[in-house]
C-alpha cells in the first residue's frame, strides 16, 4: 500500500512528493540517525575486490556517466528517479535514500540505493554496469543493503518485475524472498529477508 501511494504521489503530484520527502527525512534522522553512523563499517566488510562506499556529492559526474553507459534495456525495468546531476546530487544530500557505489578502482561498476521511511520500511534499488554482469556485483548488493538494513533496524522489500526473473532469481540466491503481492503493473512486491 505504501508503495502504490508513494508512487501516485510522485508521478500526478510532484511538489506534494517532494514535501513528503522532505518530511519523511526529517522524521527518519530523528528516528535512525544515531545508527547511520554504523554504515560505513558494514559496507567495509564487503569491500575487497571491488570498493563499496556510501556515495557523496564528488561522485555526481561519475554517476551521470555510469548511467550514460548503460545500454537501453537496462532501463527496461529500471526507473526509480531521473539520471541527471541535479536529481542525483539531491538524492546524495537526502538522508533517507541511503545511496551506495560498487568501484572498480575508480570507475563505478554499480549503484544500488535503500529508499528509507521513517515507520521502518526500506526500498532496494540496483543496477550493475552491462560489463559486470555474472560476476556476482548484485548479489553483493543485496547483501550489503540486508546488512546495512538490518543495522538500521529496517525492514527490506523490492519490486521486481515478472518479466525480469534473473534478478529476483539472483536475489533469491543469497536472501529469502518473500513473494508478498504480485501488483496490477506486472511487479512482484516483495520483502527480503537475510538467509538463516
Amino acid at each position: 500500500m505504501l508503495y502504490k501511494i508513494s508512487h501516485y504521489i510522485q508521478d500526478n503530484i510532484p511538489f506534494l512528493w517532494e514535501m513528503v520527502e522532505w518530511f519523511n527525512s526529517f522524521l527518519f534522522c530523528i528516528r535512525y540517525g544515531n545508527r547511520m553512523k554504523s554504515i560505513d563499517a558494514v559496507l567495509n566488510q564487503y569491500s575487497g575486490e571491488y570498493t563499496i562506499r556510501q556515495a557523496k556529492d564528488g561522485d555526481v559526474d561519475g554517476m551521470v556517466k555510469f548511467f550514460a553507459e548503460q545500454p537501453e534495456p537496462s532501463f527496461e525495468f529500471f526507473t526509480p528517479h531521473a539520471f541527471d546531476a541535479k536529481t542525483i546530487k539531491k538524492l546524495i544530500r537526502r538522508k533517507s535514500h541511503l545511496s551506495f557505489l560498487i568501484l572498480d578502482g575508480d570507475k563505478i561498476i554499480g549503484y544500488y540505493f535503500l529508499r528509507c521511511f521513517f515507520i521502518g520500511k526500506s526500498f532496494l534499488g540496483k543496477m550493475v554496469d552491462y560489463r559486470y554482469r555474472g560476476r556476482g556485483v548484485g548479489k553483493t548488493m543485496c547483501m550489503s543493503a540486508m546488512d546495512v538494513a538490518m543495522a538500521l533496524g529496517l525492514r527490506m522489500y523490492e519490486t521486481i518485475s515478472k518479466d525480469n526473473l534473473a534478478s529476483l532469481y539472483s536475489t533469491q540466491k543469497v536472501l529469502d524472498v518473500t513473494i508478498i503481492e504480485e501488483m496490477d503493473n506486472g511487479y512482484f512486491y516483495i520483502e527480503d529477508r537475510k538467509k538463516k
